[in-house]
């Protein structure tokens, strides 16, 4: 019989049977069969900036297990800390999974806090756990890897030198503009150059020929550093001495360290400028400033492909897709030197070093030949063999062919990374951030990799 309406609620969830809650079950099991993940992630939510440990006093909070499980979600899922905490509110098996089933699902803020607090070390202890679950349970062995580099992106607009300068005349002017609100001894003694920056900004975009490009430049440069100066001269009128208050005494601090981190830079930024503009000098990839809100960002050039401004990633994997180690790595480094540090971090993993190796012609040298084989490793694959024998690199032919057409899957791992997981870009601010988010999706990435591996 059918009926209008049925009020009547239900005392428990409705049980739903889908491959994703499969899915997700089994990477619950697999968290809670290693216990001192959440001890790892413990730490990190009672240890507070300066190391120490913090009070046992307050509000309860989030759980260690539970931070680390919506951080999972968020990743895998690509979602801002809004539409998390929506997401999981609105499903049962996320619900479930973050260990909130009947309880309220934590404020946005609240969300963004405790994830952000996830140190990248912490993190790359925590996939080490992993990986070395998946070798007890005999889904991955590290006897065979393959090594390979990409790119991940900082979340910054393109490094013309016009943009930085904008960038800085505009910044700086809004925390003068502060300052000069908060604090009246500040009060009208600086003047506001954004509006003929951003013409000349626009102007400078749109022209055509060096000689007027040039002469656009001389007056945007003149104009930072007008706003340069300003900065300077309040930076000196920010002392305590000169608060009449507590309320006074916060703002002046605040201003002042912002001026601190931003005036190096900008400072930076014009004698870029001047010696690539107006010089016609060549500056040094690790000299350059390519943007003031993320200076640690690099310039990543790997062959004929685009440049990306960010940080090169190592990654070794290993037979099941797992990602077995994750390095992020500082400047653009030859790939050659990154071979033997990967194999001795495989080997303080897994306690020896792998059987079998394959990687690109990038990581191939004489020298990374000789020492591979020191180390252990009976075959090595390098797509180019550079000076070595390919009798000392691998015991035969056929081994060989077989190495180099199995390493072409690491490149399908890392477009996976790419593709689902977040590591095209990184929208996280300061290299600290960066690295964790790096291994969050590096995590994120092994648990459903994982999971895939005990449900076939």
């Amino acid at each position: 019989m059918r009926i209008v309406s049925d009020r009547q609620k239900t005392l428990s969830f409705t049980s739903v049977r889908t491959s994703a809650r499969h899915r997700w079950e089994t990477i619950s099991d697999v968290l809670d069969a290693n216990s001192e993940i959440a001890a790892l992630v413990w730490d990190d939510l009672t240890t507070g900036k300066d190391g120490k440990r913090k009070k046992k006093t307050g509000a309860r909070g989030m759980s260690a297990e539970q931070v680390l499980r919506f951080a999972i979600v968020q990743r895998y899922e690509g979602l801002s800390y809004r539409r998390l905490h929506d997401r999981v509110d609105d499903s049962i098996v996320l619900r479930e999974f973050c260990r909130a089933e009947f309880a309220k699902i934590p404020a946005v803020s609240t969300l963004q806090e405790n994830i952000k607090r996830l140190r990248p070390e912490t993190l790359e202890r925590v996939n080490g756990a992993i990986v070395l679950y998946a070798k007890r349970e005999g889904v991955e062995d590290g006897k065979r890897v393959r090594i390979d580099t990409t790119g991940v992106e900082k979340n910054i607009h393109y490094p013309r030198d016009s943009r930085l300068l904008w960038d800085s005349v505009r910044v700086l002017t809004g925390i003068l503009r502060r300052a000069e609100t908060e604090l009246p001894w500040l009060t009208g003694k600086f003047s506001d150059h954004t509006r003929s920056a951003k013409k000349l900004l626009f102007k400078i975009t749109n022209s055509r020929g060096s000689k007027r490009r040039k002469s656009l430049y001389r007056k945007l440069i003149a104009a930072t550093r007008k706003v340069e100066g300003y900065g300077q001269r309040a930076l000196e009128q920010l002392g305590p001495e000169m608060c009449n208050d507590v309320d006074q005494m916060f703002i002046a601090t605040d201003c002042a360290s912002a001026l601190e981190h931003f005036l190096p830079l900008v400072q930076n930024v014009i004698e870029q400028a001047e010696r690539r503009v107006i010089k016609s000098e060549q500056v040094a990839a690790a000299d350059k400033v390519l943007s003031i809100f993320e200076p640690h960002a690099d310039i990543i050039k790997k062959g004929q492909r685009e440049i990306i401004y960010g940080h090169k990633v190592l990654v070794t994997g290993g037979k099941s897709n797992l990602i077995l180690d994750c390095r992020i790595l500082e400047g653009n480094p030859a790939d050659s030197e990154q071979f033997i540090p990967a194999l001795a971090r495989h080997r303080e993993l897994f306690g020896k070093t792998p059987r079998q190796v394959a990687t690109d012609a990038g990581f191939a040298s004489k020298r990374n030949g000789d020492a591979a084989r020191q180390m252990g490793v009976k075959d090595i694959a390098f797509s180019a063999t550079k000076g070595n024998k390919l009798s000392e690199l691998v015991t035969s032919d056929r081994i060989y062919k077989a190495l180099r057409k199995w390493r072409a899957g690491i490149e399908g791992i890392i477009s996976a990374g790419k593709r689902a997981y977040g590591l095209t870009r990184c929208n996280w601010r300061s290299f600290e951030s960066f690295k964790s988010y790096v291994q969050l999706a590096v995590l994120t990435f092994n648990l459903h990799t994982l999971a895939r591996h005990m449900l076939a």
